[in-house]
């Protein structure tokens, strides 16, 4: 995933970090590889290359993967791409979890390729292993950064503070990371008893942007608000949840800044950008197409080549339109990130902060998590035909390093469930979460 960025977070995980500075410095295509450099010049929301892009995938999916080749005709040319995408079928996560070598090309093996887990969703695609090519995560990042400088972002000149899903070590409740020029926050950490010192060690840092879940910029806020900390930024970028309007807005207020949301999956079949607090995402048609089947979001990737994913169902509900230039993405539905668990009642973390270890999702059809009392939470997992024993065997070994929420103050218990031990939605999807706490409603 970028060798050389590779190598230098080995450098940071080991040497003292007062030494580590000059790793701001770095140029982005040292650290996200040549892919990075190549690819910025072509990222755009222009929807004249999309017939260019899609007709590329597809061509290269027809000669390096079985599903292609399989699917996709010899007469293809950019003038058609578009109907033969619409006459191929959808796959899902679990396609590509039970049959894996299907969608893969044959032209990536372990040197040129990483594999990254989607974990689960409230709209029930299940936990899967997806190879990306080395080059995507330069390319992915070309992308992150072409949006982020709409609102000013320069690496090297702005700190940002971190507001994601992060375990740091010992007591530690922030730390600073060179590499991204960011101060990290462990927010798992942050409870009444420390929020006071917490204010106090951030007053320390002049950053000028915030980047996290929304969830946990609006919990931050109160921390804010109650220590009468307003601090002064340029912009606050969000993602991995979905966030309504009014919350956008309450953000963009709070720190009377401008707020950029964007839309993406690991599958990097899509990402959209919302730069109006709207919920009206413009769609990089260097990255993906994403169009509407039977009201689901279903896209193509443009970026990695290493399993070329088409026509793929995201989960999301949503609506595509177009204007003269662009593609735009908006009322969508079901965005992880809506769902909470409460370690007690006033300390909530998003859903989306339950990860397992990859050793257990390699083992998984599908994983639900279920909260019946404060600070403590049953998950469920559906194993893999002929994996219960080695499953089993997996969690006892793991002990709490089983789950990244080890550190967050919750009690986790594991169960091997059958499928009759899931339960669904009346239409009959997956649910990651059964929250059966009284707690307010979430917007």
């Amino acid at each position: 995933r970028g060798v050389m960025l590779y190598f230098f977070k080995k450098v940071y995980d080991t040497l003292p970090k007062e030494r580590l500075k000059f790793l701001k410095y770095l140029p982005d295509r040292v650290l996200y590889g040549s892919s990075y450099f190549e690819s910025f010049p072509k990222v755009t929301f222009d929807k004249r290359v999309l017939d260019k892009n899609l007709y590329e995938t597809l061509l290269y999916a027809k000669r390096n993967t079985q599903f292609g080749n399989e699917y996709i005709p010899n007469n293809i040319t950019p003038q058609n791409a578009r109907e033969v995408l619409e006459d191929m079928p959808v796959i899902t996560s679990l396609d590509i979890s039970i049959n894996p070598e299907y969608y893969i090309s044959k032209e990536y093996k372990a040197k040129n390729s990483y594999f990254a887990s989607t974990g689960g969703t409230g709209t029930g695609r299940n936990p899967t292993k997806v190879l990306l090519s080395n080059e995507s995560f330069g390319i992915e990042w070309a992308h992150i950064h072409h949006m982020w400088l709409t609102l000013g972002y320069d690496k090297k000149k702005d700190l940002k503070l971190t507001l994601r899903e992060k375990n740091l070590k010992g007591d530690k409740l922030l730390e600073y990371n060179p590499i991204y020029n960011e101060i990290v926050v462990d927010p798992f950490k942050i409870k009444d008893g420390n929020i006071k010192k917490f204010i106090e060690e951030i007053r320390g840092f002049d950053f000028t942007f915030i980047h996290g879940y929304p969830s946990f910029v609006k919990e931050f806020m109160i921390y804010f608000e109650k220590y009468g900390y307003r601090p002064k930024v340029k912009g606050v970028l969000l993602g991995s949840e979905g966030a309504t309007v009014e919350e956008k807005r309450e953000i963009s207020d709070f720190f009377e800044a401008q707020v950029l949301h964007w839309y993406g999956l690991t599958e990097k079949v899509a990402l959209a950008a919302d730069f109006t607090n709207e919920n009206i995402y413009k769609v990089y048609t260097s990255y993906g197409y994403p169009r509407i089947v039977n009201g689901e979001l279903v896209a193509t990737t443009f970026v990695n080549r290493a399993m070329p994913l088409i026509n793929y169902k995201t989960g999301d509900g949503a609506e595509v339109f177009e204007d003269e230039e662009s593609i735009y993405i908006k009322n969508l539905k079901g965005r992880e990130g809506k769902d909470f668990i409460y370690v007690d009642e006033s300390k909530k973390i998003p859903i989306l902060c339950v990860t397992l270890a990859s050793e257990i999702n390699d083992k998984i059809l599908f994983y639900q998590t279920i909260q019946n009392e404060f600070g403590k939470i049953e998950i469920r997992l559906l194993p893999k035909p002929g994996e219960r024993d080695s499953l089993n065997y997996i969690i006892e070994k793991l002990g709490t390093d089983a789950t990244t929420m080890k550190d967050s103050g919750l009690k986790i218990d594991f169960k091997l469930v059958t499928e009759k031990d899931i339960q669904r939605s009346h239409r009959g999807k997956l649910i990651q979460l059964i929250q059966n706490l009284k707690v307010p409603k979430q917007g």
